[in-house]
């Protein structure tokens, strides 16, 4: 169900219909404040067709978050011919992102400018992330494989989006998953994902459930990007988040004998959830996913509502997309044309 390897250096979309890539970059504050940022190709949660090139589905996500809640939000459907390789990296719409390897480790430079539903406004501005490459991972290659690429990384990130300006200072993480097959044909039932930035160090945690059992690891990024790596060998829950759709993960959390408290959802849907992570020393972020709930049927048009697409995008997208603090009136305006 899932292979951990080293990173690829070049990132692309794989051959296989139905197949996905996407890297994930995150930043968490000593508050933990932050933002996340996922772009790709083939993303399971848009529900591309099985029989299609992931290149020809392109896509990017931004989700910012400040006191536990969302504070602004954009999940992009592109064009493929919006979407392009050049010397300094790939560009999605009219996002320049660069990942890549350097002398000092590992760097990430985004230039944030997407559209803001129901507004003229866009919301600009820059993420940057340094730190060591990850190493010490065997080179594997299967169906599914996540890569950590940087960790113990310093991330800024300035952003403005309606005369909103934002400015975050932490802990950052970047990764990847690439699968040649689609999620659901995975065998996964669900999984769990997290990452906890203590001081000296950074502790992840991938667990899947599936039709062939169960299978876990920790990995543990020490100074320099070094990574060890060992199955989760104990597993336990209690409490409950989430749950609005049914689907709930755990409150509390305790792995090799970690334990790590999760915050309230601040991304939920019927196979999605994101959450802050803390421990008495850290914090980070963390997700559960189930698969085979993606392409429920009732839940399908929830979905469309948040994200933008090249034509035909939901008469509610402003509510669900863009800044919190100004849906209402930019919902309105989308309606009656005044934007």
């Amino acid at each position: 169900m899932l292979l951990i390897t080293s990173p690829r250096v070049a990132h692309s979309p794989p051959g296989q219909p139905g197949g996905f890539a996407w890297r994930y970059l995150d930043l968490v504050d000593e508050r933990g404040d932050g933002l996340v940022l996922i772009w790709g190709w083939g993303l399971p949660f848009l529900c591309p067709p099985t029989t299609a090139s992931p290149a020809d589905h392109p896509s990017i996500n931004l989700a910012v978050y400040r006191g536990g809640r969302t504070i602004f939000y954009h999940l992009e459907s592109l064009d493929p011919a919006r979407v392009s390789r050049s010397p300094d990296g790939w560009r999605f719409g009219d996002c320049l992102l660069q990942s890549r390897r350097t002398v000092e480790g590992w760097a990430v430079d985004v230039e944030v400018d997407l559209p803001v539903a129901g507004s003229s406004v866009r919301a600009r501005g820059q993420i940057a992330l340094r730190g060591p490459a990850v190493h010490g991972i065997e080179a594997r290659v299967g169906p599914h494989v996540w890569a950590p690429i940087s960790a113990l990384a310093q991330a800024t990130a300035h952003l403005n989006f309606g005369g909103e300006d934002v400015r975050f200072s932490g802990r950052g993480y970047h990764d990847e998953n690439v699968g040649e097959r689609p999620l659901p044909a995975l065998g996964i039932r669900e999984w769990a994902w997290g990452r906890v930035a203590e001081p000296d160090s950074e502790v992840l945690h991938y667990r899947c459930e599936g039709e062939s059992g169960v299978e876990g690891v920790e990995v543990v990024i020490g100074e320099g990007g070094r990574a060890a790596t060992r199955p989760l060998e104990s597993w336990s829950e209690q409490g409950r988040i989430g749950g609005t759709y049914g689907f709930a993960a755990c409150e509390r959390l305790e792995f090799n004998g970690r334990p790590v408290l999760a915050g309230p959802v601040v991304d939920e849907s019927v196979f999605y959830l994101r959450f802050p992570l803390r421990t008495a020393t850290g914090r980070g972020w963390g997700e559960r996913v189930r698969p085979g709930a993606i392409a429920t049927w009732w839940m399908r048009p929830l979905v469309r509502m948040c994200v933008t697409t090249p034509r035909g995008s939901s008469a509610l997208l402003p509510f669900f997309s863009g800044p919190a603090t100004d849906r209402v009136s930019r919902t309105l305006a989308w309606w009656t044309g005044a934007r």
